[in-house]
């Protein structure tokens, strides 16, 4: 087999394997949601053998699950993992603040201000789903600066579980504006080069979406169950 059909077949792999965890992330496959595999090939327009490399992919970072049955659902979103994600992320990004205080050049605080900019302008737009990329990009990009390379990865296998929440909060109601707010706080820590100050804004920043986001899904529990 030539290089370039090799080529080709890694890029359909990894292809069917993003689009698949995007449709997971966007709640266009739902949490809990019985899924079949004639179903997602016809869905994605892909074949069976890339589909079931990316399906193994998907469940080993659990956002498939292999029932007792052998059938697949999509993970279910809960209020146990919900907040285990929010409470590992607050431990490690305050670290990643406090480092980014210390390192952060003109540069990179004027990349920031930018940032900070666009998800204020998008939240006057009335568009928080357009705000919420922007919020995480500010997040990597404090993580890329840090330095902190260990912290670093462990908090890119958690960001697309994090992104699945955020998303399926906001479509029962608004993301809290207030957390994008506290960027512009995390910011000026780190512009006035206060580290013990940028990680403790950020952590009482991950901990408040923390709390509005349980909050958002018990109320959606309680909406089910009645």
């Amino acid at each position: 087999m030539s290089s370039s059909m090799l080529r080709t077949r890694r890029l359909s792999k990894d292809n069917t394997y993003l689009e698949l965890k995007q449709k997971i992330i966007d709640n266009e496959l739902k949490p809990g949601q019985n899924v079949h595999e004639e179903s997602l090939a016809a869905l994605l327009g892909v074949s069976r053998t890339p589909l079931r490399e990316a399906i193994q992919r998907l469940e080993n970072e659990d956002f498939l699950v292999r029932q007792p049955n052998g059938r697949l659902k999509v993970a279910p979103v809960t209020l146990e993992e919900l907040e285990e994600i929010f409470l590992v992320r607050g431990m490690l990004e305050g670290h990643i603040a406090k480092n980014a205080a210390k390192n952060a050049t003109p540069q990179d605080i004027q990349h920031m201000t930018a940032m900070v900019e666009k998800t204020n302008q998008s939240l006057h737009l009335g568009s928080d789903k357009d705000a919420l990329p922007f919020g995480f990009e500010f997040h990597d990009y404090l993580s890329e600066i840090s330095g902190l390379h260990t912290f670093e990865r462990i908090l890119s296998q958690l960001r697309d579980h994090t992104l699945r929440y955020c998303r399926y909060v906001s479509l029962h109601g608004e993301w809290n504006s207030q957390a994008y707010e506290e960027h512009s706080l995390i910011l000026q820590r780190i512009v006035d080069r206060d580290e013990e100050g940028a990680e403790k804004v950020m952590q009482d920043h991950i901990y408040n979406s923390l709390s509005t986001a349980l909050k958002r899904l018990k109320a959606v529990d309680e909406t089910r169950k009645d």
